[in-house]
């Protein structure tokens, strides 16, 4: 365990020795959401001040307020640790891997009677009946309290990334240092964390396709996950698990779900028919969306895990990027042609009159999962597993038809570009962007 004094973030300074130690290839730049203007603790209004009565879990706690006598729950907001039995576990009747290691290091930290003071921007902030907060315990060094209770939990290797939309001022750093989590393969992000892993030779690629289009509340089932066998033996992923950084809604796979090699399966977010319309469709039966969408000026996203029977992460993939925001389809797949005139004065076929092109200029083949095109603010988002053959193109009309492997469909009954004065862009589903045109 360290000592409490190298537990202080001193918001700015490791943000920034943070931001040097990181890893940047050449040509690397940063997606266009992901430069938020930098807020520090002292930005977040205080909104109680008190002590600890008693730790719940690695992110839950009990919390008396100065000049009170009766206890709330707080819930840190930055971080997700895994759950332990018997509190707010509705998914599981025994710890999940790493549960009871954050308890530990939460209750090292913040041990009952410690004081602490709580900061929100809203007082209101709240998840199943606990305070959402920013936590900073009382530093006997200083007086003041600058130990960031976050950090330390996302550090250790201990959490995911969790934020919401109101509360995304300090989303950014917790990323950043979970993500330096990751890499280091500390506490969760080892796979053999709790023991050697189930099936070590599954290799599994996760892939979130988080912006549906039109509406997300009315098109859960355009939120989903791809989860693609990569390795080069079967993967029987029977009674593992697909989640978000929430509690919300997850996902067991039903026995029998073997993939082969490069087989794949959909879960989609919304209700429906395993195996329909597609084979491969599964569906996770949430009744509102579970990955947000991102936002100009706030750090906001999500993630999609991966875990085995004995809770261990093995597979994972976080949005927006944070660093190292190259693509391997950069400079490969273009948007070579838009047309966006139409002289149809029927709004369905004036809307196939309109068209995007998009060439493989490299010599292998592409595959589109996960990447979508986007259009002010309507989003195509390519149907799992589209491929373009090297040096091919695909067409994406603007209207309705029967897809083929060389032309989909927007699936819009109207036109949707102008025609002067325009941009369409491709990206990844890490928001970084790979071709524009404009016109």
């Amino acid at each position: 365990m360290r000592q409490q004094k190298n537990l202080r973030l001193t918001a700015g300074i490791a943000l920034a020795c943070l931001l040097a130690s990181l890893p940047v290839s050449a040509g690397a730049r940063p997606a266009d959401v992901n430069a938020p203007s930098y807020a520090t603790y002292t930005d977040i209004p205080v909104q109680e001040t008190g002590r600890v009565e008693a730790v719940l879990d690695g992110d839950t706690f009990r919390f008396i307020e100065d000049g009170t006598n009766d206890w709330v729950k707080i819930r840190l907001l930055g971080v997700n640790t895994p759950e332990v039995t018997g509190f707010n576990n509705i998914h599981f009747a025994e710890n999940m891997c790493g549960g009871q290691e954050a308890l530990r290091l939460l209750n090292s930290i913040i041990p009952k009677g410690s004081r602490v003071q709580l900061r929100a921007n809203s007082k209101d902030s709240s998840n199943r009946g606990r305070s959402l907060r920013y936590v900073f315990a009382l530093n006997q060094a200083t007086g003041q309290y600058d130990i960031d209770v976050q950090e330390a939990i996302a550090r250790s290797g201990l959490a995911m990334w969790f934020t919401i939309d109101t509360e995304a001022a300090l989303s950014y750093p917790y990323r950043l240092i979970v993500g330096e989590a990751q890499r280091a393969g500390r506490g969760i992000w080892d796979p053999d964390h709790c023991g050697p892993r189930e099936q070590p030779a599954a290799n599994i690629k996760l892939t979130v396709s988080w912006d549906a289009p039109g509406i997300d509340q009315q098109n859960l089932n355009g939120e989903f996950v791809i989860v693609r066998n990569v390795g080069t033996s079967n993967a029987d992923l029977s009674g593992w698990l697909l989640r978000d950084s929430s509690l919300t809604s997850w996902f067991s796979f039903p026995a029998g779900s073997l993939l082969a090699p490069n087989d794949y399966r959909v879960v989609h977010v919304g209700s429906g028919s395993p195996g329909s319309p597609s084979p491969r469709d599964l569906y996770m039966n949430s009744s509102e969306p579970l990955f947000p969408n991102t936002q100009d000026g706030r750090f906001i996203g999500d993630g999609a895990y991966l875990l085995d029977r004995k809770t261990a992460v093995r597979a994972f993939d976080e949005y927006p990027c944070i660093t190292d925001c190259t693509d391997q389809l950069g400079r490969v797949v273009l948007i070579t042609k838009v047309n966006a005139r139409s002289r149809s004065p029927i709004p369905a076929r004036a809307a196939n009159e309109e068209y995007i092109q998009l060439t493989n200029t490299g010599g292998t083949e592409v595959l589109l999962d996960g990447y979508y095109l986007r259009r002010q603010v309507s989003t195509y988002p390519f149907p799992p597993n589209t491929r373009i053959p090297p040096g091919a193109r695909l067409t994406v009309r603007i209207g309705t038809g029967v897809p083929s492997p060389t032309v989909q469909y927007w699936g819009r009954t109207s036109t949707l570009l102008s025609d002067r004065h325009d941009t369409v862009d491709l990206l990844s589903n890490q928001n970084v962007l790979i071709s524009r045109k404009r016109w």
